[in-house]
């Protein structure tokens, strides 16, 4: 019965490996919404509606108008295949553990080991001049200890032997005369010649006894070396099974630490991806608006050639600033669809070009700086790095000494070591990203407050050209190319705003337990966002 759980267990871990190869085995991407979306063509009235568009596995696609922070990263967290994989890594490695423990719990019982040296209890006796064995004279099942003749019973046994075989001796009789006597004295018949000795049953009893108790030593001896054959091979399994699930707790708790690390960096990354995409939104506004102005400066150089106070050349070079901007609109418009379809596909909604995207509220204050040690004891990695010291060193002191040579124990402090240097040079350049991100992060405040700066003293200027504008000192061109150029500070305020922004979740995700290696493409994003116009 017992074997029977046993194999139900290991048969259900075997199962939840199978889930998990076949689930290892699909690509890290998430199929969403995005794969197989056409661009939508209005002229088509035969393709296939957006709510009808589906893919296999993917199930139903959410369907939003607006979209907004949280909710990305509410749907990114639920929606995450490489999150799901380490949890299903997770569930494996706690139902391996389990199942290695029921064997070491099944394995213990079925050797009934000893406690305290963990021997199985074998009590088979091997000397032989102990006067002692099993299945002999005097035997006691419980002990089996035997007792060998004794000397009284060796005398017994020789005494009955002798009387035995005795011949009767001659007798005189007293009542006959002397010439009787002398006639019997002188007769001359020859005494009988006495028979030989008959061996002593004693020494032949011995001889048998020793004979047995030879067998039974030889018997014991061989069992004596199987105990100890089996002694050995349970402290080598339960050596083997002990170190396995000591490795796959250290494993259990390291996937435990990537879940987590999985979650603050799918925040991050999500984060930065969102900016990436209202950077492209206002990058577009800006082009539009530009635009407008352009298309003013044609109309104007068309007026100044009717007046006779501009050339055809003025037209042309208008034209030809007109035409390139549109050209980089389509390009900033198509990168924007581009970055749409990605978040829909990633976030598994339906892709509607025309989702509102929701601003974020950036609260400019400097970034207090924390101790670097303090980070680094809570960091995701330097725990993951500091399990590998704890698992090597247990590899070293758990250890079979009687398996091993000189060879594997240097090499099993070899690797210890090695975890050591490993932690070590991690928090070496864990640091440097930890002074990076601080570094980027002030950067980015300066900029938003130089930004901040330029928009108050354009916003003076604004001011000061509207009174000049009502009094009829500058045109109406001027006025309103002045307006754009308003305009385009504003945009700038905007991006660095959102460039700060990714370089506080950066930091705060820091401070979680996720230190990023470099800084964010969405951060990078921003900043050439920023200096665009």
């Amino acid at each position: 019965m017992k074997r029977g759980n046993m194999d139900m267990k290991k048969g259900m871990v075997g199962a939840s490996l199978l889930a998990m190869v076949l689930v290892a085995s699909q690509p890290l991407t998430m199929a969403h919404a995005a794969d197989a979306i056409p661009t939508p063509v209005v002229t088509d009235t035969t393709a296939t509606p957006a709510s009808q568009l589906t893919i296999s596995g993917a199930g139903e696609l959410k369907k939003l108008d607006t979209l907004d922070l949280n909710t990305v990263i509410n749907l990114a967290l639920n929606d995450s295949y490489n999150l799901a994989l380490l949890q299903l890594k997770y569930k494996v490695l706690d139902q391996q553990n389990a199942s290695l423990g029921v064997n070491l719990v099944d394995l213990n019982n079925s050797f009934n080991i000893q406690a305290g040296n963990g021997s199985p209890v074998l009590h088979v006796p091997s000397d032989n001049n102990s006067g002692t064995d099993s299945g002999v004279n005097g035997d006691d099942s419980q002990s089996g200890s035997v007792t060998t003749v004794s000397p009284s019973l060796k005398a017994a046994n020789t005494v009955s032997a002798q009387a035995e075989d005795a011949t009767p001796a001659a007798t005189t009789d007293n009542s006959g005369s002397g010439s009787a006597s002398a006639t019997d004295a002188a007769d001359p018949t020859p005494a009988p010649t006495p028979e030989p000795s008959k061996p002593d049953p004693s020494d032949a009893y011995e001889q048998q006894l020793k004979e047995l108790q030879d067998a039974v030593g030889k018997i014991s001896d061989g069992l004596n070396k199987s105990a100890a054959a089996q002694n050995t091979q349970l402290e080598t399994s339960r050596k083997t099974l002990e170190k396995n699930i000591n490795s796959l707790d250290t494993q259990k708790e390291n996937t435990e630490l990537q879940i987590n690390e999985a979650k603050e960096g799918i925040k991050l990354g999500m984060t930065g991806q969102y900016v990436q995409l209202l950077a492209s939104q206002k990058q577009v506004q800006l082009s539009k608006d530009y635009i407008d102005v352009l298309t003013r400066d044609v109309q104007r150089a068309q007026t100044l050639q009717s007046l006779g106070s501009g050339t055809q050349e003025d037209i042309d070079k208008a034209n030809r600033a007109l035409l390139a901007e549109k050209d980089n609109l389509t390009n900033l418009e198509d990168a924007y669809q581009k970055a749409l379809i990605t978040i829909s596909f990633d976030l598994g909604i339906e892709y509607n070009p025309n989702i509102q995207l929701t601003d974020i509220d950036v609260t400019v204050e400097p970034v207090t700086k924390k101790n670097v040690d303090t980070i680094l004891s809570s960091s995701y990695q330097v725990q993951t790095l500091a399990n590998g010291i704890v698992q090597a060193q247990w590899e070293e002191d758990n250890q079979d000494k009687n398996a091993a040579n000189s060879f594997d124990e240097q090499a099993t402090k070899a690797n210890t070591e090695i975890a050591r240097q490993q932690l070590t040079q991690g928090k070496i350049d864990l640091a440097k990203s930890i002074e990076s991100s601080y570094t980027d992060a002030d950067t980015a405040y300066k900029s938003v407050v130089t930004a901040q700066r330029t928009v108050s003293d354009v916003t003076l200027d604004n001011t000061n050209m509207q009174i000049r504008y009502n009094a009829g000192v500058v045109t109406k061109y001027d006025f309103d190319k002045f307006q754009y150029q308003v305009h385009v500070d504003q945009v700038k305020q905007d991006l660095a705003k959102l460039q700060f922004y990714v370089q506080q979740a950066k930091v705060q995700a820091m401070e979680n337990g996720y230190i990023a290696a470099s800084s964010s493409a969405a951060a990078s994003g921003a900043s050439s966002a920023s200096s665009a116009g």
